[in-house]
């Protein structure tokens, strides 16, 4: 016994020791200083459970993204400037109000806004996949495809039929999947597609040195580009719940989009460097030639953020355009748990008259997010923020409507994680005519959803309203 206390008083001083310089790295490398303050307190209070939360949860920036893309900054260098190159013939601005989310877009990523595009409204899973399995079976030179998640089950095992059959006539198919979106797929998933000469390769964050545990970054972004010529993007995954076809989330609710036009460049160069950084390789560019670029109305500019970014795209672009908008701010999204100053910018807007609406699925997928959009309610209600939540089964769109011919679309969720830890790929798109597509289909969702009562949190029960309390101070890590 007096042997083990000494051991135990040493093993406990190391604990603390160790708490406490993790605390002064909390402190220095935390976005909020809420969030410094309880990293801060828990590693020093509670190490043996803050130092384990901390190595797991507590990067808030991807050094390991930025460092792949340095070792490598020739091959990637070069196709970003081919990239450019190509689209500065297709060069143009926002228009009206939105030039100035379209400038802040541009000077942060280099690349410009194009126009002669052709922009596709995709609503729900059916559409979607019909239009993405087409584009594949079509194919002759090239297929990139890469999602957050992919199950083997009755849609990814479409997938990789297609797939195969592309690649047995002669088409250059890779696949990147996100490690922890797709941690239930198969082994044999992925080899059936490499006995076929398909590159498929898994987004890991955590296989830099000193970062083994980290998980909390992660790949949240759904494009398939075939040829070169037609990307798509949005919400849906591969899994037969994004069909509707799961008994517990019954009819699915998201929607994806189709781009053709010059563009397309632009996505390409977000799945470049995800493959850079997964494989230390640069896929082979291809950039289609003018005489394939159908001349199409929308400007459109892609939105690829991640933590890797000393001045993340996403929160600048929809800020800015929540501060533009004049007549009307409609928000589709499965999460609502904003950043201070994007819930702020929403409650401004309604504030000096805008119709500010916004659609939450009624049930829940996760619940610490679900629970954390309460509290956001009585402000909402005081700003005139309407809310509605949707009722037949779930809702997992991503998609905002700016007056009348600004939307963004993709992968972003209003909330912490999207905005600031995750890998997201979105589109800014100007065009009046899908503006109108876009808004025919929120107002079939408002038939569909049931409005909500925004006195919900303050009337609910006591362990209603701190169950709220409580999940909202995770919501960074949710």
């Amino acid at each position: 016994m007096s042997f083990l206390n000494p051991v135990y008083a040493s093993l406990t001083i190391l604990l603390e020791l160790s708490g406490i310089a993790l605390a002064m790295r909390a402190i220095l490398i935390a976005r909020t200083p809420q969030s410094a303050i309880a990293w801060a307190g828990v590693l020093v209070v509670l190490p043996i459970i803050g130092i384990p939360l901390f190595l797991v949860f507590g990067e808030s920036r991807f050094a390991g993204y930025t460092l792949a893309s340095a070792s490598s900054s020739g091959p990637l260098h070069d196709a970003m400037q081919s990239i450019i190159r190509h689209l500065d013939g297709y060069k143009t601005t926002f228009r009206g109000i939105f030039n100035e989310p379209g400038r802040m877009a541009g000077n942060l990523s280099r690349l410009p806004a194009t126009g002669s595009n052709h922009v596709q409204l995709l609503i729900d899973g059916a559409a979607t996949f019909d239009s993405v399995f087409q584009s594949i079976d079509e194919a002759t030179e090239s297929i990139w495809v890469q999602f957050f998640i992919i199950h083997d089950d009755r849609l990814g095992r479409t997938l990789s039929d297609k797939l195969i059959c592309a690649a047995r006539r002669g088409v250059q198919c890779r696949v990147l999947y996100d490690q922890v979106g797709s941690k239930t797929l198969t082994s044999s998933w992925a080899e059936n597609l490499r006995r076929e000469g398909i590159a498929v390769e898994t987004f890991v964050t955590n296989r830099q040195f000193g970062r083994n545990f980290q998980i909390n970054f992660r790949n949240h972004r759904k494009l398939v580009i075939t040829d070169s010529r037609i990307a798509y993007l949005g919400g849906l995954n591969v899994g037969d719940e994004y069909m509707g076809w799961s008994r517990r989330f019954g009819p699915w609710r998201d929607t994806h989009i189709r781009i053709e036009g010059p563009a397309v460049a632009g996505f390409q160069l977000s799945f470049l460097e995800d493959w850079n950084y997964t494989t230390g390789e640069i896929a082979p560019l291809r950039l289609p030639s003018p005489s394939l670029t159908h001349g199409g109305e929308a400007t459109i500019f892609p939105i690829a953020s991640g933590p890797a970014e000393n001045w993340s795209i996403c929160p600048a672009v929809y800020l800015s355009t929540i501060h533009c908008a004049t007549r009307r701010l409609w928000i589709a999204s499965p999460y609502f748990v904003p950043s201070s100053p994007l819930f702020y910018a929403i409650c401004h807007a309604a504030i000096r008259g805008v119709d500010v609406r916004i659609i939450l699925p009624r049930m829940a997928d996760h619940i610490l997010p679900w629970l954390s959009s309460f509290t956001y309610y009585p402000k909402l209600r005081e700003a005139g923020v309407k809310v509605w939540r949707y009722e037949p089964g779930f809702m997992h769109q991503k998609v905002l409507l700016a007056d009348d011919d600004m939307v963004l679309v993709g992968s972003i969720n209003f909330d912490y994680r999207s905005f600031m830890l995750n890998f997201e790929l979105s589109a800014a798109v100007q065009d009046k005519k899908f503006a109108a597509d876009v808004e025919a289909m929120f107002l079939a969702d408002f038939d569909r959803s049931r409005p909500e009562n925004l006195r919900a949190f303050e009337d609910g029960s006591l362990l209603f309203r701190l169950k709220c309390r409580t999940a909202a101070l995770m919501s960074p890590e949710q």
